[in-house]
């Protein structure tokens, strides 16, 4: 008799593992086999498996447009085709929505991202110029203070990092950070190396949110700037400025930068809310922008007649007397079209979001397809294989910057669509303006004070994983050599003319 217990419940077991493990191949949808590998347990035990360079795996292996796929005891439905990546999440209606970003106050719901969008436009970058470039001087003053002969050798990777941490906190937080002198800071932690982070994602494809003592100390900053510039009428015009201004209701579009006061309760957002969307801006902005970076200085490093292209267009930069950048750098930027183009190819080789995973909110029949997604199903979208597809870019693995020149795009026979970027449709990201500017300034900065000097022995040892975000994982980082320039102002050499 006891002895039927544990028959009956391991066939239960059984039965319902068969039950999820058979899902696509009843819905009549194309799927790997399911199966559970020793090398995949040892890699598990190892906490050495990456389900981003899985997926892609996954992604090559289908031949259909759609591809179904498990991770663990979740059926994933894998979108092997741009276009119709695109028209789901742009013509979706909702159906496949990110939650993160939904809001409730009172009998109003909206989406936080949308309301949040206007914060990205150029009219309210321009003021926010200044202030990043302050904060790419913090950095090229600590670079020169580590100079030895002109010449300094460290990890570019940590530098970046620290460099888009000073950045968020400065606009998103309002403090005047320099997390290059200032070791003790409490945005340092950020700043850490993240390779340790990916591990729980490997299971689970899923952040799975931490309270911690930090959460708490950021909640207290926020709180404390949010007094002061609705108690006291402080203005600095930075993004925190404007999450305000939404939480009293104010219009984002106008040029106004001050606090219109509402009573507590009309106010949109509390502060605990508003200091969590802070916190988010941090974590999903920190990784893309300092990776961008890196992946950029490690790419053209290694060619150095991009090197010498890139410095040729900073050197059509105006500065004023004090050698910085003129408000209009923003238009200035826009027209750095090899600049851009360099960035462009980062983004499509090391795409910031390697895979867009999104949950199914109600049942979504695809276009042109008779196959239904279902309710609380998952549906993914690997950016990272899509843009190293030969069917959409010829040679994917190689830095080829000038494959994005307008012309030759046209007459190429790639598929100007499969550029993501910034994201795709719907999950487009709305603050990829502000990430540019950030990441032009930075790259602008860099190349204008220091050549770069890329060690062939170091090559072997570099390691870019997806954790998910892109980063190099090799013990040392991305370790190169800078060595100071005679900077051309105009028609004469000048040292620091930015």
């Amino acid at each position: 008799m006891w002895l039927l217990l544990p028959i009956l419940l391991y066939s239960i077991v059984f039965l319902y593992v068969r039950h999820i493990y058979s899902h696509w191949r009843r819905k009549g949808i194309p799927s790997e086999p399911a199966t559970l590998s020793w090398d995949f347990l040892c890699q598990a035990y190892r906490r050495e498996f990456r389900h981003v360079e899985a997926i892609c795996e996954a992604y090559h292996e289908g031949r259909d447009r759609l591809h179904g796929i498990y991770c663990f005891f979740r059926p994933v439905l894998l979108v092997r085709n741009v276009e119709l990546a695109r028209h789901v999440l742009q013509q979706a209606n909702g159906h496949f929505m990110e939650t993160k970003w939904d809001y409730v106050k009172g009998y109003r719901r909206f989406n936080l991202l949308e309301k949040l969008a206007p914060m990205f436009g150029t009219k309210r970058l321009q003021p926010m110029l200044l202030n990043t470039q302050d904060v790419a001087n913090q950095m090229i003053h600590h670079l020169q203070q580590r100079e030895l002969q002109g010449v300094v050798e460290l990890d570019v990777q940590q530098l970046l990092r620290i460099y888009a941490v000073n950045i968020m906190g400065n606009l998103v937080y309002g403090l005047d950070v320099n997390n290059f002198e200032q070791q003790d800071h409490i945005l340092n932690s950020f700043a850490e190396n993240t390779a340790q982070h990916g591990n729980l994602q490997c299971f689970t494809l899923r952040g799975v949110p931490q309270k911690s003592t930090l959460t708490y100390r950021l909640l207290d900053i926020i709180q404390r700037n949010v007094e002061q510039r609705e108690e006291r009428g402080i203005i600095r015009k930075d993004m925190l400025q404007l999450l305000v201004k939404f939480r009293n209701g104010n219009d984002l579009g106008s040029d106004k930068w001050q606090v219109e006061h509402a009573i507590e309760e009309d106010k949109l957002m509390s502060i605990k809310r508003l200091a969590q969307v802070a916190e988010d801006l941090l974590q999903s902005a920190l990784d893309s922008l300092a990776s961008t970076i890196t992946l950029t200085l490690y790419e053209i490093a290694q060619q150095p007649l991009i090197v010498e292209k890139l410095q040729a267009e900073i050197k059509e930069l105006q500065s004023d007397g004090d050698g910085q950048l003129q408000l209009q750098l923003l238009e200035q930027l826009e027209g750095m079209k090899y600049m851009e183009m360099c960035v462009k190819e980062t983004l499509r080789k090391y795409p910031p979001v390697p895979l867009i995973e999104r949950t199914c909110r109600k049942s979504y029949t695809l276009p042109a397809t008779k196959f239904t997604v279902g309710e609380g199903k998952t549906l993914m979208i690997p950016l990272l294989a899509i843009q190293r597809d030969e069917k959409y870019f010829s040679e994917p693995l190689k830095y080829k910057p000038l494959r994005f020149l307008h012309d030759k795009l046209k007459q190429s026979t790639q598929c100007p669509s499969a550029f993501v970027g910034f994201g795709i449709g719907g999950a487009q990201c709305v603050a990829q303006n502000f990430a540019k500017m950030v990441i032009k300034v930075a790259l602008i900065k860099l190349l204008q004070h220091y050549d770069i000097e890329w060690n062939e022995n170091a090559a072997a040892v570099v390691e870019v994983s997806h954790l998910p975000a892109p980063l190099i994982t090799s013990p040392d980082g991305l370790r190169l050599k800078l060595k100071a320039r005679e900077i051309l102002a105009h028609s004469n050499y000048r040292k620091n003319s930015i």
